[in-house]
């Protein structure tokens, strides 16, 4: 699994998350939904889809950040290892 983590104004955060077994894009930001349906450009103008994978949230991540958010991609074995890092 995939996912972007993008820091909202105010302290929020959301996530977009690509399951690449299942194609599947979700995102914990209602707003994002509607982004998500009508496609993303990449660097070609091409416009890219949730359907199209790891393309497509690559697009997503370069458009977030050049408009001014922070984002990380992060793999799952990333966030086991993070969730595995705590301090007793």
């Amino acid at each position: 699994m995939e996912m972007l983590i993008i820091q909202l104004p105010r302290g929020r955060t959301t996530v977009v998350a690509f399951d690449p077994e299942t194609g599947a894009v979700l995102t914990t930001h209602t707003g994002l939904h509607a982004v998500l349906r009508q496609g993303i450009k990449d660097w070609t103008g091409q416009r890219l889809f949730p359907s199209d994978g790891l393309p497509f949230l690559s697009a997503l991540h370069d458009h977030v950040f050049l408009s001014g958010y922070r984002v990380r991609w992060l793999t799952a074995s990333t966030v086991f290892r993070l969730g595995n890092s705590r301090r007793e």
